[in-house]
């Protein structure tokens, strides 16, 4: 955000971008964080700010271009 413009604020208040992860470290990027998420709450685009997070959204997206979701009641389980 702090390098000028156009930035992604500006491509999320574009509906340019679908899905965030945004994981931070140092001063400016904690700050350009703010901005990042309270642009991403109000445009209602899911954000991941953690590395963890992050790996297991990408692994659950995989996994559903590799198959369909499936609802089964719990009992199915047991």
């Amino acid at each position: 955000v702090a390098q000028g413009r156009p930035h992604i604020v500006d491509k999320i208040k574009d509906g340019e971008i679908q899905l965030i992860f945004n994981t931070t470290e140092g001063w400016q990027s904690l700050k350009d964080s703010e901005e990042i998420r309270r642009s991403a709450l109000v445009g209602k685009v899911s954000q991941y700010t953690t590395a963890a997070g992050s790996i297991a959204v990408a692994q659950a997206i995989a996994a559903l271009q590799q198959r369909q979701l499936e609802v089964r009641p719990l009992q199915d389980y047991y």
